[in-house]
């Protein structure tokens, strides 16, 4: 089973669907499948974990979400109200 965060690796156009196809954890690809000609195409291979993709509304850009470092900091913040 797919873990939860892959739910928004894709993101659908009027001709076809995009989505991230994790080739390895590390890695991935983005490809494009064609409604019409039931074909895949690949857009560009992605060299860093990515999560998420979204359309730009004129369908001429896609933005996607990239761990640049598994860096966690736990922040505390008093007074803030």
């Amino acid at each position: 089973m797919d873990p939860p965060e892959r739910w928004a690796d894709w993101a659908l156009s009027r001709t076809g669907i995009y989505f991230l196809n994790r080739t390895k954890i590390e890695t991935g690809r983005i490809e494009f499948f064609d409604f019409a000609a039931r074909k895949r195409t690949l857009i560009g291979d992605v060299e860093k974990p990515a999560i998420g993709l979204a359309l730009a509304p004129d369908g001429r850009s896609l933005l996607y979400s990239r761990n640049e470092s598994e860096d966690f900091s736990i922040m505390l913040v008093r007074n803030f109200h």
